[in-house]
């Protein structure tokens, strides 16, 4: 009796493990995991140097992960909500929040960053 107890609370410890590890897992997961193309809607309340700069960035930064930017058939819809932005007379800085909708309906976020001034461009796109 006490060795099925053992057996039992040993196969349990271990489906909570996997479960646990499996969620670790997919929260840090990369948001465009499985996806080559993408669309991106246009920027709302941005200037269009401002919303050029993003989407050739952001074209570089899909391309080093050999995503491409394709509006007629996409694998997710991108929504670029941009929450700072500072304009001054050497350049700017973005940061922007995305909004990744994949064809399976799962949604992610991550964030990019995008600086151009004096010492030349920067951009980052990391998971929220």
């Amino acid at each position: 009796m006490q060795t099925r107890w053992w057996l039992l609370a040993g196969a349990g410890a271990l489906a909570i493990a996997l479960v646990v590890g499996w969620t670790i897992y997919e929260v840090s997961a990369d948001p465009l995991r499985g996806v080559e193309t993408v669309a991106i809607e246009p920027i709302e309340n941005v200037p269009d140097f401002v919303q050029d700069g993003v989407l050739g960035q952001l074209s570089v930064k899909f391309k080093d992960r050999g995503i491409r930017i394709d509006a007629a058939n996409p694998d997710a819809v991108i929504h670029i909500d941009v929450s700072r932005l500072e304009l001054t007379e050497s350049g700017f800085y973005l940061e922007a929040s995305l909004e990744i909708k994949k064809k399976t309906g799962e949604r992610r976020r991550m964030i990019f960053t995008l600086s151009i001034d004096q010492k030349g461009i920067n951009a980052q796109l990391r998971r929220a």
